[in-house]
């Protein structure tokens, strides 16, 4: 696999699909974050219900710095986990989409440590990241496990490597530093 398939891979995110693609600990299914239809397609695969929002991926904190209020937060300490596999939970602003905001008003924030998945981020934008798996079913490790959960459902399939495979990211409030997935 080449740049040539990461290249159809941000055709599809820009055209409103969903891509199935390797993260820092497990496959997972992603699509453009602003795209309210196509995250509302990923909630459906995944069987689970639209109001409860999805982790926000990025390559740069930047892409997604006016969706979040850093005015109560120590941002030194989350800036130094990241790029990685830690996920923060902040407190939403206004101008955050209200599809990827909790019943909380809060959203989940990650700067991806993932190479592959932090160029589809930074040619396509934010994007909302989740396990290839439907629920209560093992996430996929690999592309094949990805293929034979969703099939055609999932528009483009790309391959790549885990960073630390069967590890998902930990999820941390940012507020108060507390683990809520380690």
């Amino acid at each position: 696999m080449g740049w040539w398939h990461e290249f159809g891979a941000i055709r599809r995110l820009h055209s409103g699909e969903i891509v199935a693609h390797p993260t820092e600990g497990v496959f997972g299914l992603g699509c453009r974050a602003m795209d309210m239809e196509a995250c509302r397609r990923v909630a459906e695969l995944k069987r689970r219900s639209p109001k409860q929002p999805f982790i926000t991926v990025v390559a740069d904190f930047r892409q997604i710095e006016a969706a979040v209020d850093l005015s109560q937060i120590d941002f030194g300490a989350i800036a130094a986990s990241w790029p990685g596999s830690e996920t923060w939970i902040f407190p939403a602003t206004i101008a955050a989409p209200k599809w990827l905001v909790s019943r909380e008003s809060t959203m989940a924030v990650r700067v991806t440590g993932h190479a592959q998945f932090a160029r589809l981020c930074a040619a396509v934008g934010p994007m909302i990241s989740t396990s290839a798996n439907p629920k209560s079913r093992q996430p996929a490790l690999n592309l094949i496990q990805a293929h034979r959960y969703f099939g055609r459902s999932v528009d483009f399939y790309l391959n790549g490597e885990l960073n630390a495979p069967g590890r998902p990211s930990r999820i941390r409030d940012a507020g108060t530093g507390l683990h809520i997935r380690a």
